[in-house]
């Protein structure tokens, strides 16, 4: 199983990737969730924060790391730092790492979005029986980052968080979201298809 956690930066490309035999697809923002509700339709919000947060609690003798940067925290048997580039397909590296995960395990992702959710569907198509999480730079907030991710989780307020702690990340981001909002609102058949979206993010229930 793939867990995906989209906002209004990257929907569309998880909506066209998504898989409903293989993902499961959250709503991520509290913008995507108050968009579904604006246009008729309440999504499943649940926030990677949340999901990061659940996981960090347990054991992490299952659950593995691939990331974008390096995080001291994690011991180096359980993750793999990659290096920038588009595409992972058939690479030596990955392929290695992913396949020394223990059968049944679960595989972090800290990557940007859309390219970790296209990583985490390629390596389902070679180890289905892991379950992986495309939790971006909540793993960083979560694992790396002394008293992050606090209980502004889940509230629709922990952009806050992310301001005072990755603000070069966070700041571009918050553009790129309310100019999406607006492209959305501005066009009915970019409504109609953020409705179908929405709805997929229902079936979790």
């Amino acid at each position: 199983m793939v867990h995906h956690f989209p906002n209004l930066v990257c929907w569309q490309e998880i909506y066209q990737i998504h898989d409903k035999s293989r993902d499961i697809v959250y709503l991520d923002g509290i913008s995507c969730y108050l968009l579904g509700l604006l246009i008729g339709i309440k999504g499943n919000y649940f926030s990677g924060p949340e999901m990061a947060y659940s996981l960090a609690k347990k054991s992490l003798e299952d659950v593995h790391f691939l990331l974008a940067e390096e995080i001291d925290g994690i011991e180096k048997t359980k993750k793999l730092v990659l290096p920038y580039k588009n595409c992972f397909t058939d690479d030596k590296s990955v392929l290695e790492f992913i396949n020394s995960v223990p059968v049944n395990g679960k595989v972090v992702l800290g990557v940007s979005s859309p390219k970790q959710n296209v990583l985490a569907n390629y390596l389902f198509s070679i180890r289905p029986d892991l379950e992986y999480f495309c939790l971006g730079a909540a793993v960083k907030q979560t694992w790396s980052l002394k008293g992050a991710n606090t209980r502004l989780r889940g509230t629709g307020l922990q952009f806050l968080e992310f301001l005072v702690f990755q603000p070069k990340r966070t700041i571009p981001k918050h553009l790129r979201t309310w100019a999406e909002l607006i492209r959305i609102l501005c066009s009915p058949s970019e409504i109609r298809l953020f409705r179908k979206f929405v709805a997929v993010t229902k079936k979790n229930v």
